[in-house]
């Protein structure tokens, strides 16, 4: 009855096998990956073969049934079908947008898209009321290895073209009708159809985003013309260029002097002019000096001189780091510059971390590669990559004690210690919270309406942004509170810093003021305490060394007692640096030589311990885990990583380490340093949109990783340094002159 050609296009018109598809998630990226790993390649193959007896089976095209409830939608669907059957020339490009098994299904090629374009263009079929058919994208999940709606399922993918009077649930009634007789069965809520550009949902937070955008951009503008007639008027007037004039008998005559220049090129501000017509001296300011003055007598020109683009572009740009007067009276780096380094090399770890997970989610030959990083010792970075996220806690208890330590013991009675502490709270919640705001707004209103693709984020119902719109305002409770829900959920590393800054951080800092041992005791405690309660969890919920259930991100990773541990050794190393910044030894020439010797030994064995230790225990995590071994190593592993890290800073700061010092403080590590924390809020959104926004999926090995990860960290940064013109160098200026003012 049916010919070759018409079995071959129902066939293909019919099998749409998905994703689990939530969208991407960043808390399940990587569940999606171990219950991939997890099914068995016998399964797979096995499904193969299924799709082989659908394509041939007369039963499909017997259950063929436009049934939906839609009837507009089940009249179309009928119309392509007999079109398709009667090989009519315009059904030819709905076949043509519909995807296609493609080869390498055994090794996990699970993502077949079709041509979203196509599709999504207008495709008709003139009928005899002379209305046309329009063409709708529609992914149809069928999942596989688990059961229906678990974070842990994965599946196959496939996309169809349907037409536009159709929604998700007509076609997976569709569907399901035409396959009941196989194993295959479609999941509605991972099954999605794509909205087109003039149907997708644009809410309060759409025009929001764009309300935002234009105020900022406003400001911009005002301040850039704000800095221009400023700096125009600094040059008719203070200009280190101009020659010196000196009035005298004769107008006309004129000396010259020549500009003078110190060591490092930088211009001297000599007293160079004398007004010609009333022989006042005026000493040449540098321009940074003569702008705070226009600033401070005109408050009008604050909030424009903060928007300022070239100039706080320059300032980030040109800005020196901290000096210090060395032991021989000259000015060289501050010991803490070191962090720079760190600083940096921790983001690009974890830039590299999320690379390597996102590009492994919408890539065809995933089992393949999941095979080959597990069985590769050099893959452990990526396997070990979640404690470069507490080098930043380690940083930041660091900073936290090292900067406010001094002040706090300043203040004399509860009335300055209680006013030392709420400025402090309030300093921190206004250094952060603008830009985490502004990332939250324009990623829920806008991050839908960017771009279109079979991957993409289009349904705001169904993906990250939906939690946005619900709890946003958690902000720095996310990580406690509708955890499961968290909105731009990297977000988890902000609420935990924010949260040990303003709590763990004044305990610390007013016991160790009060008696170093009480400080020392309670950092101590914290240490212990996050390593034995997340060895406990680990193994309670035998989540492993791999995050084997679906909840590990939320009820584990995220909650603050996992974490502050490596936050208190950051505190107590600021205490150390501050209160005992040298070693009880002296630098002889053997000293010089073993005592680095043996701290760099300690520490390069703790940290590649950590990083690498876990290989043999991470190839069979997936099939037979080992749940003690890895809730211990786990648990243990942060603080050992961090002790090693805080080995290296100490001899670099206490001067035992200098070639490391000098390694880990060059220049070219500064402004990446200043831009971390823009980076980090802003990289996991590029890679996220740079992913979804493909219309074909990856094929996964090492030089697409690396390409991907390089373009990854210039976008990034780029993106870093934009938030921070827009938005955190405005309000920090805005901060320091309210605080000077006070």
């Amino acid at each position: 009855m049916f010919s070759e050609k018409n079995v071959l296009f129902s066939a293909i018109f019919l099998l749409s096998l998905v994703v689990h598809g939530q969208i991407l998630t960043f808390e399940n990226e990587l569940a999606y990956l171990i219950a991939l790993s997890k099914i068995p390649k016998d399964e797979l193959h096995d499904n193969s073969h299924q799709i082989a007896k659908i394509g041939v089976s007369s039963l499909v095209y017997r259950n063929i049934r436009p049934n939906s409830g839609n009837r507009a939608c089940d009249e179309d669907l009928w119309a392509i079908v007999l079109g398709a059957l009667r090989n009519d020339s315009w059904a030819t490009p709905w076949l043509d947008a519909c995807a296609k098994p493609p080869p390498g299904i055994d090794e996990g090629a699970l993502h077949w898209y079709g041509s979203f374009e196509l599709c999504m263009k207008n495709i008709y079929k003139p009928d005899v009321n002379g209305t046309s058919l329009g063409g709708r994208y529609c992914k149809v999940s069928f999942p596989i290895g688990g059961q229906s709606g678990s974070l842990m399922q994965a599946g196959l993918d496939v996309g169809l073209c349907v037409p536009e009077s159709c929604n998700t649930k007509d076609v997976v009634k569709v569907i399901n009708t035409a396959l009941q007789n196989f194993q295959f069965n479609a999941s509605l809520t991972s099954s999605i159809c794509y909205l087109k550009a003039d149907e997708k949902e644009k809410d309060a937070w759409f025009w929001g985003s764009i309300a935002l955008c234009v105020a900022v951009g406003l400001l911009l503008v005002a301040g850039s013309l704000t800095e221009a007639v400023l700096y125009i008027r600094w040059i008719g007037i203070y200009s280190p260029e101009l020659k010196i004039r000196t009035r005298t008998r004769q107008p006309a005559e004129k000396e010259e002097q020549e500009e003078e220049e110190d060591e490092d090129g930088s211009e001297r501000f000599e007293p160079v002019k004398k007004d010609v017509e009333e022989g006042v001296g005026v000493a040449v300011i540098p321009y940074t000096v003569y702008r705070k003055n226009c600033i401070q007598q005109n408050r009008a020109l604050v909030v424009p001189c903060a928007y300022s683009l070239p100039y706080n572009a320059w300032k980030i740009w040109s800005t020196p780091g901290p000096k210090v007067v060395g032991p021989d009276g000259s000015l060289r780096d501050h010991p803490l510059t070191c962090l720079n380094g760190i600083r940096t090399l921790s983001m690009l770890w974890v830039i590299f971390g999320h690379c390597a997970i996102f590009i492994a989610l919408t890539s065809n030959n995933i089992k393949t590669a999941l095979e080959h990083i597990l069985n590769r010792w050099t893959y452990e970075v990526l396997v070990s990559a979640t404690v470069s996220v507490d080098v930043f806690f380690f940083l930041s208890g660091l900073l936290s004690t090292y900067l406010t330590l001094n002040g706090y013991r300043r203040t004399i009675g509860w009335v300055q210690k209680t006013r030392f502490w709420t400025v402090y709270v309030i300093h921190r919640f206004v250094r952060l919270t603008p830009l985490y705001m502004f990332v939250v707004i324009i990623y829920t209103g806008l991050f839908a309406h960017l771009y279109e693709g079979p991957f993409y984020p289009i349904d705001i119902t169904a993906s990250d942004l939906r939690n946005c719109r619900n709890t946003w305002y958690i902000s720095y409770l996310g990580n406690l509170v509708r955890a499961r829900e968290m909105c731009c959920a990297w977000s988890w590393y902000l609420a935990n810093d924010f949260q040990f800054s303003i709590v763990l951080a004044p305990i610390f800092i007013s016991l160790i003021a009060l008696s170093w041992i009480a400080g020392v005791v309670f950092a101590g405690l914290l240490v212990v305490s996050s390593a034995v309660t997340y060895c406990w969890l680990s193994y309670a919920n035998n989540f492993g060394l791999l995050p084997m259930k679906e909840h590990w991100f939320d009820d584990l990773y995220v909650k603050p007692y996992s974490r502050w541990g490596t936050y208190a050794i950051g505190m107590l190393l600021g205490w150390i640096l501050l209160d005992h910044p040298r070693l009880p030894l002296r630098r002889t020439s053997s000293n010089r030589i073993l005592v680095p010797f043996i701290g760099v030994t300690i520490s390069t064995i703790l940290c590649l311990a950590v990083v690498y230790g876990p290989f043999e225990l991470a190839k069979v995590d997936i099939t037979s885990p080992k749940f003690l071994e890895a809730s211990i190593y786990t648990a243990f592993s942060r603080p050992g990583f961090i002790i090693g890290v805080a080995i290296i800073v100490f001899l670099c700061v206490t001067g035992w380490a200098e070639p490391y010092r000098l390694v880990l403080s060059w220049s070219g590590f500064r402004i990446p340093a200043r831009l971390t924390y823009g980076a980090y809020m802003i990289h996991l959104a590029i890679i996220y949109y740079c992913v979804s926004a493909t219309k074909a999926a990856f094929i996964y090995d090492e030089l697409f990783l690396v390409t991907f990860f390089l373009s990854m960290i210039v976008l990034a940064y780029l993106g870093s340094f934009v938030l921070s013109v827009l938005t955190e160098s405005p309000v920090m200026a805005i901060e320091k002159y309210l605080r000077e003012s006070a």
